[in-house]
């Protein structure tokens, strides 16, 4: 009798030390998406639109900003080549919010509150010539929203907000290729 209570506890021990599953942790690296070589002398980022600072938003509390992340993506993927005209890129926004939601189909003991997160960005490309006359502009936006649960690791909940940014980024590097394309057909090499 002995023998078994010491095999059941030893076979709950080592069962409860098996590792978690972990979700890799997202790498940003700018050469996955699509380069841009633009005629024209200069690529100018302006960030038009305010932080939100205030619930539900929380860009403002990760390391590296959404805004920030489209920065790096253009200084990476945009490249001036030619002695006239302008490029510029405005961020009109970057938001990334997280709200609380009721999970009604949990079961009774998986958690009943989870977190949303939706990250919206919007963009707008415009070719200004050297006496910044409009040639040619289009808006680009994309979206990607994720949930999680209420009770995870900081680790975790850093790794879903990368994903969700990587992803949305993924989709707004695909947009602006199509839109860049269609808009810009003789200022895009």
């Amino acid at each position: 009798v002995m023998k078994k209570i010491i095999s059941a506890l030893l076979f709950l021990f080592i069962f409860s030390c098996q590792p978690i599953e972990k979700m890799e942790s997202v790498v940003f690296d700018n050469n996955q998406f699509s380069k841009f070589d633009i005629l024209s002398r200069s690529v100018e980022i302006n960030e038009i639109f305010e932080k939100k600072i205030s619930h539900p938003f929380i860009g403002h509390t990760l390391l590296i900003s959404p805004s920030q992340r489209i920065v790096n993506w253009i200084n990476s993927n945009f490249k001036a080549i030619g002695n006239e005209n302008i490029f510029t890129v405005s961020i009109l926004d970057a938001s990334l919010s997280q709200t609380e939601f009721e999970n009604i189909e949990a079961k009774n003991f998986d958690e009943k509150i989870h977190y949303k997160y939706e990250l919206f960005y919007l963009i707008e490309l415009n070719l200004l010539d050297d006496s910044r006359n409009l040639i040619a502009t289009t808006l680009v936006e994309a979206s990607r929203s994720t949930t999680s649960g209420r009770y995870i690791s900081i680790q975790e909940k850093e790794n879903i907000i990368n994903d969700l940014i990587f992803q949305t980024l993924t989709d707004l590097s695909d947009e602006t290729k199509t839109l860049l394309t269609k808009y810009l057909e003789g200022f895009i090499i």
